[in-house]
């Protein structure tokens, strides 16, 4: 802990400045030359201090270079403050070494040491979260893909989230890959919410995880490049819908060209789709599918299929995606999104997991690109614009896939 004296020194004082008890919670400021010296100031601050501050000092959010006028505070807590060293008052002298010039209230040593054993407990449950999470990926790595094992631990181990999730997000879902884990060695299927209710064994705790159940998913989905429910989270309070227009079979279902159809999650995962199609479109908007799919005879003419990813890329349609790839005879593969920095990111996602194929993407004044590089290049110097802005017709599209 810090005395009182440098404390004051370190936040009170300016460069060359120094602090000297002058009465019984009195310092002065003062700053010396080679011959004499000059008081610059006078602080309010008790010889000792407490470092239990009630809430309503806490909630002033004051930090060291905090400076106030005035305090939202009763008189007898103000008081309460300064004789406990929550607060120090500082008074500024005018060049006179008497006159006033200013005065302002400051954080106090009993305060600062508040909020660092805070910050210090916080660092501490921070680490014995995630040592927890790496001991629980060891145990589990027998029953679990070895891209979840690996994406966790890096997750867990690299200082700067590549997400850049703020602490808190990160610190929760730290806590839920633990749940998840402990829960998933006891049953091999689960539903989302019992997840935060086995865990935290409290009334609300099945709804812990919600404000972050979207994030959550989407993070593990691009680990695996599947479905949740590929590792074991068989509900998550929605099925996700995938849009598509186009012929495509599967082990219980089969769809023609002719209008816009949709499949789930559920279905990916519990089918294996085929198609005879050979282009396959990735549209990053609805309204472009919907357009595409009323052109029957394009449709035909060029063998294609369009899937709509909706503004992003989920486990559902990466594992459709995959399925058609491995299963048909896709030839090329169209990425077509809005030129922006979602736009990029979903091109970009789409890129990583279908490389090796032939990709072209779609720039908005008719242009093609058959490398992510080139693709990138060019929408950093243009300005962001949608899709539907150019959307055009099956003669454009056409030229699109026969370059």
């Amino acid at each position: 802990m810090q005395t009182v004296r440098v404390f004051l020194e370190t936040h009170i004082c300016k460069a060359g400045e120094s602090i000297q008890q002058v009465g019984e919670n009195e310092w002065e400021i003062q700053k010396w030359t080679a011959r004499t010296y000059k008081t610059l100031g006078n602080v309010l601050a008790s010889d000792e201090y407490d470092i239990h501050p009630p809430e309503d000092i806490v909630k002033m959010n004051l930090k060291p270079n905090s400076r106030r006028d005035s305090l939202p505070l009763s008189a007898e807590l103000k008081q309460e403050a300064l004789l406990k060293g929550w607060l120090v008052q500082e008074i500024r002298f005018k060049s006179d070494g008497r006159t006033p010039l200013s005065s302002s209230y400051r954080m106090g040593p009993g305060l600062a040491e508040y909020e660092r054993l805070k910050r210090q407990g916080v660092m501490e449950a921070d680490e014995l979260l995630r040592q927890t999470l790496l001991g629980e990926l060891e145990i589990s790595k027998s029953v679990l893909q070895d891209s979840f094992i690996h994406q966790a631990q890096k997750f867990i181990v690299e200082p700067k989230d590549e997400e850049s999730w703020g602490k808190e997000r990160v610190r929760k879902f730290t806590e839920f890959l633990i749940a998840y884990l402990q829960l998933k060695r006891q049953q091999s299927h689960m539903e989302f919410k019992e997840i935060g209710a086995v865990y935290y064994k409290r009334i609300g705790g099945s709804k812990v995880f919600d404000a972050y159940r979207e994030p959550f998913i989407g993070r593990i989905e691009k680990w695996i490049d599947a479905p949740i429910s590929e590792i074991g989270i068989v509900s998550t309070g929605s099925i996700v819908p995938i849009f598509f227009a186009g012929n495509l079979t599967g082990e219980f279902s089969q769809y023609s060209i002719g209008t816009v159809h949709a499949t789930t999650e559920i279905a990916v995962t519990d089918e294996s789709y085929v198609t005879t199609a050979t282009v396959l479109w990735l549209v990053e908007n609805r309204a472009v599918l919907t357009r595409m799919a009323k052109e029957v005879d394009f449709l035909k003419d060029t063998s294609s299929l369009i899937i709509g990813v909706d503004g992003q890329i989920r486990g559902a349609h990466r594992k459709l995606i995959q399925q058609l790839c491995r299963n048909s005879s896709i030839q090329q593969i169209v990425i077509w999104v809005d030129y922006d920095t979602a736009g990029r990111i979903i091109a970009k996602d789409i890129a990583n997991f279908t490389e090796g194929r032939s990709v072209r993407f779609i720039g908005n004044e008719g242009n093609v690109f058959t490398s992510f590089r080139e693709y990138v290049e060019w929408s950093e110097t243009i300005s962001e614009a949608e899709q539907e802005m150019t959307l055009r017709g099956p003669a454009e599209w056409r030229k699109w896939i026969s370059r």
